[in-house]
């Protein structure tokens, strides 16, 4: 038989249901991360099976509401969220719900494979997708009437069939072969299933690691049997960016642009504010003023440098309890961080956005924070934008790739909580209750200290650079 579940791997790669069928995916224990998106999704589908009983208390007419019937088409096989029948017009509806705030195309991909081999079986009228709605704001008691939304989907269902018709036939012939030979591989090595089989032999620096190379062109040049940034021909069409990637890769030799990197930093105004925060960002919010999915900021790190040869100073707050952590976060930060001066941090969209998002929860510290993100200055930026590109950053600007390279005795390894996702589901343990006494204080050591490690790493980069443009 092939699932819907296995449509979506099929369209994800068709190699990815090659190997889940010939058990060739890796066996990964989940991280607890991961394991927390599960039961979060869990618990969101039974909040929406309440929604949907309360939506039809209400019909006009009795309509009988059932939930995960399953239902064959052939070779084809679908398990259905929720399915209303209507006994008077003699139909079905189908519900199929989603954790997500907006419909996405792997949506509509997933019922219309439901609503394919439905109609199978019987006659059906609509379908829709159930899905979180990102407007609603907790007030009091959750409200599971407001938390949901229901969106007609059968038009662009419609116009998928098509597709989605000749999509489920070459998935049940992917599947049905004994070889991988020939089955079109993902993309994507580093959160590939089962690299063994998508990417056996990845060399040191593959394409995979040139900045924002289109899918179109890594399966072309993989097409001509170009797997190494080295082994790019010399005529291939590459951005400016790409092009200096690629002959770093291939020289080994880094380049740094001084005079860019030196405007940048000469750009900044003391005291100068290393900040970083830690969030949490639950699909059904916990507290008031919130909507799904909104990011909680439970702590930050923030490392002021008063003047040039000035010895830094540290500060740090980390919530507890079960009440929003943001107003006290925000009262202990403000009253540290002054209204001039740079504020530095590592990809300012999150913390900008963090702060906007505070700021429309809490209107008393707007003019506060939006003064804060008025002077972020990017750190990020640097890497990003090609002014310091390293063979060994792997084409990458995230953090725990830049470190390495320019404060070689600074690690994340080691750390009981070595990077975000870790922390959030520390401080998930944290405020419910999961946690002894004796744990609850190694816990908040240990968020501390990754916390810190973030503005230290920022801190050491930024120096590191200095030097290397003689700032």
């Amino acid at each position: 038989m092939l699932t819907k579940t296995d449509y979506l791997l099929f369209l994800e790669a068709p190699l990815h249901l090659w190997a889940e069928k010939h058990g060739r995916l890796e066996q990964v224990t989940p991280s607890e991360y991961d394991q927390h998106l599960m039961q979060q999704g869990q618990e969101i589908e039974q909040l929406a099976r309440e929604f949907l009983q309360q939506h039809f208390q209400g019909a006009p007419s009795p309509l009988i509401l059932t939930f995960q019937d399953q239902l064959t088409d052939g070779v084809f096989q679908a398990r259905f969220d929720a399915l209303v029948y209507d006994p008077a017009a003699q139909v079905y509806d189908i519900y199929e719900i989603k954790s997500a705030s907006t419909v996405k195309k792997e949506h509509l991909h997933d019922v219309g494979f439901q609503r394919l081999v439905a109609e199978a079986n019987f006659k059906i009228r609509y379908t829709y997708l159930v899905h979180v709605n990102k407007e609603y704001i907790r007030q009091g008691s959750l409200e599971v009437r407001q938390l949901f939304q229901i969106v007609n989907v059968d038009e662009q269902i419609e116009e998928l069939r098509q597709e989605i018709l000749s999509g489920r036939q070459a998935a049940w012939q992917v599947a049905s072969l004994d070889a991988p030979d020939g089955i079109e591989e993902c993309l994507k090595p580093n959160s590939c299933p089962c690299p063994g089989v998508c990417h056996p032999g990845l060399p040191d620096h593959p394409i995979y690691e040139l900045p924002r190379l289109h899918y179109k062109k890594a399966r072309q040049l993989k097409s001509q049997g170009v797997l190494a940034i080295q082994e790019i021909p010399e005529d291939y069409p590459l951005s400016e960016l790409q092009e200096a990637h690629l002959q770093v890769v291939k020289t080994g030799r880094p380049q740094f642009d001084r005079d860019g990197v030196r405007a940048a930093l000469e750009s900044l105004v003391y005291p100068l504010h290393f900040l970083d925060y830690e969030t949490f960002n639950p699909a059904v919010p916990d507290y008031d003023g919130y909507q799904p999915y909104q990011h909680v900021v439970f702590q930050y790190s923030l490392d002021i440098f008063p003047a040039p040869d000035a010895e830094p100073t540290h500060h740090e707050y980390l919530g507890s309890g079960n009440s929003d952590p943001a107003r006290p976060l925000l009262e202990h930060l403000l009253a540290r961080i002054g209204p001039r001066g740079s504020v530095i941090v590592w990809n300012q969209s999150f913390e900008a956005g963090r702060n906007r998002e505070m700021a429309k929860t809490y209107p008393e510290f707007a003019s506060q924070l939006e003064n804060i993100n008025d002077r972020m200055f990017d750190l990020m930026e640097i890497f990003s934008k090609g002014l310091y590109i390293h063979p060994e950053f792997h084409g990458s600007a995230s953090i725990k790739n830049v470190l390495p390279v320019l404060a070689k005795d600074l690690s994340y390894d080691g750390l009981s909580i070595p990077k975000g996702d870790a922390a959030m589901m520390a401080w998930v343990a944290l405020t419910r209750g999961q946690l002894s006494a004796a744990e609850i204080e190694q816990t908040r050591q240990d968020l501390l200290r990754y916390c810190a490690l973030d503005t230290l790493a920022m801190v050491r980069n930024w120096q590191a650079l200095k030097n290397l443009a003689a700032v």
